[in-house]
């Protein structure tokens, strides 16, 4: 289903197209053993009264059985293809989600479908090239010989059509190369096509940020590999990369090239890097990228490298289970980004979060209600039943009778010491607004929750783009207005000496390029890494503590906090 109208006119009978979907899922997989448990339902009904809402550990058994060569239906009746790792940014844990074939054809059409909405509202997207700024990582094989690895790393490899647009040959993508070497690469091929490029895309914002960075750093290497046509500056050492490079050139004389690098050259020379892609890439005409969650930090930053001509879309909601949502709107600004569901890929059904669901209950989506969180909990081809994804989203409206979601938090991605709960939604405002009010550019930041300080307490890591010339004393007021600016549960305690004054660290330029690379060491794909708000990695919170620099305690916590508190609203939600 990749027609715009069949789409909506499925949202609009989006409570009997989701019911449809899950009595076949129930009919097909009425045999398998994890069905069979809770006596096979065969109706909605039965489905909610005998099944229960389960996390990735209750299942992780039956999917270890399958991991390691049991052939039965354990989960399912078709058989897994593969298993897609999760990233594990945010817990530090990686996890195995199975895939079907059927599961992939659902992607594969939400995909298609978004791409149709994309035309519709972009049209003057034609032909031209895409500078994609992906990667792949090792896969492996289970027991049973399943492969396993990153979402983009398999579709890559088994879907060229893919990345047949992109500047980067095929070959250096996944050729496993250090993601720094390969990042540059992408900005390399990406250069010397410039006048080509149309479109500059990534799976999330904080990934062309980080690789125009990089440019700023070695764009003059970059330019003198453009002008020589050989890789001269040792940026590149592995094998795969320079053997893809000696043919892309070939397809380029000289006297272009030279033109080509001299014209880099004074764009990359201007003071101010404001706007510095469209000039770079002059018929660009869209970035597209991830832009909700723990990426909102970034569109300030890639807002100003594009600049006022050069439009960002926000990329659609996926994740390892499958696609939550697709952006039926990809012209909306990016604090605007809402994501609507698919009635016809996944069954879905909402968990109300904390206080708003006292009985329990768990709601289909025509029962959620406008301005109210929710976990996600789905259903779908490959055998996961009634499961919590572990997202929490705002419901921001109606699309034809079926909710449209703003992404919030992770939830399982707090800050707490004292039983408190601070989320990284809420840390995301805090910040952002703080460093806002004092002019500060925060390149990246995490946060910590010393528990076993006593008093424990909050550490807050800082990554300046420029710390010279700030001084001590408004780093100072900026930790006193972080600790004063979060939740009540945290300021009371605070208030009543149970939690330490915060604590802002600021790291060094490049910790937070470390602290990546320690989750790529850690298996996590470079195209997939998102920086964790919350760390509670030993070897993530080493790789900070590294880089520390300078570090400053909060002042004393006014009683008048309390009475002038006021929540910040998160990004994509009603205010």
């Amino acid at each position: 289903m990749a027609s715009i109208g069949e789409f909506e006119r499925a949202c609009e009978n989006g409570t009997s197209v989701q019911e449809e979907l899950l009595v076949g899922i129930l009919r097909k997989n009425a045999s398998t053993h994890y069905l069979q448990k809770f006596g096979s339902p065969q109706t909605p009904a039965a489905y909610k009264s005998q099944v229960p809402i389960v996390s990735y550990e209750d299942v992780a058994g039956e999917i270890e059985r399958i991991a390691s060569g049991d052939e039965s239906p354990v989960l399912c009746q078709d058989p897994i293809i593969c298993f897609f790792a999760s990233s594990g940014t945010s817990s530090g844990k990686h996890k195995i989600i199975p895939v079907t074939a059927e599961n992939m054809s659902a992607t594969w059409r939400a995909v298609e479908l978004s791409s149709a909405y994309k035309a519709r509202c972009f049209p003057e997207l034609g032909s031209g090239r895409v500078l994609g700024l992906y990667y792949c990582i090792d896969q492996f094989h289970t027991k049973a010989g399943i492969l396993v690895g990153a979402g983009t790393t398999y579709t890559i490899k088994n879907y060229r059509s893919f990345s047949s647009k992109f500047t980067t040959p095929y070959e250096m993508i996944v050729s496993g190369s250090n993601w720094r070497e390969l990042t540059y690469c992408h900005l390399l091929c990406g250069l010397i096509q410039r006048d080509a490029v149309e479109h500059i895309e990534s799976m999330f914002a904080y990934t062309i940020c980080e690789s125009l960075r990089i440019l700023e750093s070695d764009w003059e290497e970059i330019c003198n590999d453009i002008r020589t046509g050989s890789l001269i500056s040792g940026k590149v050492t592995h094998a795969k990369l320079q053997e893809a490079f000696a043919s892309l050139i070939l397809d380029y004389n000289e006297l272009d090239r030279v033109r080509n690098a001299e014209a880099i050259t004074k764009i990359c020379s201007r003071k101010s890097w404001s706007g510095i892609l469209s000039l770079l890439f002059p018929r660009a005409k869209l970035v597209s990228t991830v832009v909700t969650g723990g990426m909102a930090h970034f569109v300030p930053e890639l807002r100003d490298y594009a600049g006022v001509k050069l439009p960002i879309s926000g990329k659609d909601y996926y994740s390892s289970e499958g696609v939550l949502g697709i952006n039926t709107n990809p012209a909306s600004p990016p604090e605007e980004v809402v994501f609507t569901i698919l009635p016809h890929i996944m069954y879905h059904e909402f968990l109300p979060i904390g206080a708003n669901n006292p009985a329990g209950e768990i709601l289909a989506p025509h029962e959620v209600v406008v301005g109210q969180e929710y976990e996600i909990v789905i259903t779908n081809f490959a055998g996961l039943y009634r499961y919590r994804v572990g997202d929490v989203v705002k419901v921001s409206s109606f699309f034809h009778g079926v909710p449209q979601l703003a992404f919030s938090h992770r939830k399982n991605a707090v800050l707490s010491v004292q039983n408190e709960m601070v989320d990284e939604q809420e840390l995301q405002n805090v910040v952002m607004e703080v460093s806002k009010d004092s002019g500060i550019e925060v390149a990246n930041f995490t946060a910590y929750g010393n528990s076993t300080a006593v008093p424990a307490h909050y550490v807050i890591f800082w990554e300046l783009k420029r710390r010279e010339g700030i001084k001590r004393e408004l780093l100072e007021r900026c930790c006193s207005s972080i600790d004063r600016s979060f939740n009540p549960g945290y300021t009371g305690k605070r208030l009543d000496g149970v939690i330490d004054s915060l604590e802002l660290v600021i790291v060094r330029e490049g910790t937070f390029e470390r602290l990546m690379e320690e989750a790529v060491r850690n298996g996590t794909s470079p195209a997939q890494y998102k920086t964790p708000r919350c760390v509670t990695s030993p070897r993530m919170l080493e790789a900070l503590e590294s880089g520390r620099v300078q570090s400053y305690k909060s002042g004393e916590m006014p009683r008048s906090v309390l009475e002038s508190w006021e929540p910040s609203f998160p990004q994509g939600s009603a205010s």
